[in-house]
């Protein structure tokens, strides 16, 4: 997986939709003939259920890799309450961990922890991905910076 528009790619007359690459801020433009997204799920999740989901709008205090890990980067992140937050997330193949330091990203805060490389994870970072030309791709959800941190989404 790599983030869609991460590199350019040559408009070639087919439909395309203007992306703004998160890491460069440039517009490229994507084909959107080449796209392909998985399928809805067939299951319907209750109100209740959903509503238990905590999304919170958090900010990036810090971003690292994980020593010996060849996919994780350790967030430090400020979620607004007092305490700060730690998720790891496998994704150091399409982002490059000083890239998001200072970005405003979108987070699942109450899931219990997991332990991964010896470090609890409190979280998780929620990202987009689709196929794109026969590759797989992911996206960080990257809010505006404006939205404050600990902001719950609905």
């Amino acid at each position: 997986m790599k983030p869609v528009g991460k590199e350019k790619t040559e408009n070639s007359g087919q439909a395309s939709n203007e992306n703004t690459n998160q890491e460069s801020g440039k517009s490229i433009n994507l084909d959107l003939s080449k796209i392909k997204v998985e399928p809805l799920f067939e299951d319907m999740v209750d109100f209740d259920t959903f509503s238990k989901s905590d999304f919170r709008v958090v900010k990036v205090k810090n971003c690292e890799e994980v020593p010996k890990s060849k996919k994780l980067l350790k967030f430090t992140l400020d979620d607004g309450s007092e305490k700060e937050r730690v998720i790891l997330s496998g994704i150091k193949e399409y982002y490059s961990a000083e890239s998001l330091i200072g970005k405003t990203l979108l987070a699942i805060c109450n899931l219990p922890p997991r332990k991964m490389m010896g470090i609890d994870s409190e979280g998780m970072i929620i990202s987009a991905i689709c196929e794109y030309d026969g590759e797989e791709k992911l996206n960080l959800i990257m809010l505006d910076d404006n939205i404050p941190a600990g902001s719950k989404l609905y």
